[in-house]
């Protein structure tokens, strides 16, 4: 006798809520989405024909892949607040950075950091006597 529905009572999704809940779903996955499928997709498989032990392991390998990318994010993420932070430091400091010449020829200028701002697409920008640069652009640090 197969079993098509589930109690909605015990958590588990029954295949149309889980058809519906896979529309609804954007173009990514996080981890939560995406053991929740796992586990209604082992609760709704048929007991006589259970999934493949092979098919089983590839899936938990998605989702341990999926939680490390997922913890990967986070930790750039990290690193990216350190580097804006840090750049704090160059405040009152004197800063070299590349910039063309009339002719064209990129020459070493030098510059006093007065101020330090974040930009949400270009990250730090250094406020010097001579205009903003970019942290990414500085060459040297004196």
């Amino acid at each position: 006798m197969p079993v098509n529905s589930t109690s909605a009572a015990n958590g588990v999704l029954s295949s149309d809520q889980l058809a519906a809940a896979s529309r609804a779903v954007s173009n990514e996955l996080d981890k939560d989405a995406f053991l929740k499928l796992l586990i209604a997709e082992l609760s709704n498989q048929d007991p006589l024909n259970p999934m493949d032990d092979r098919e089983f392991i590839a899936q938990m390998a998605q989702f341990s892949t999926l939680e490390q990318m997922t913890n990967m994010t986070k930790a750039l993420e990290g690193i990216s607040s350190m580097e804006q932070y840090s750049a704090v430091n160059y405040v009152g400091k004197t800063v070299s950075f590349a910039q063309e010449d009339s002719e064209g020829t990129p020459t070493s200028v030098y510059a006093t950091v007065l101020a330090v701002w974040f930009d949400p697409t270009e990250g730090a920008i250094l406020e010097t006597d001579l205009g903003d640069i970019p942290l990414k652009k500085i060459e040297a640090v004196a």
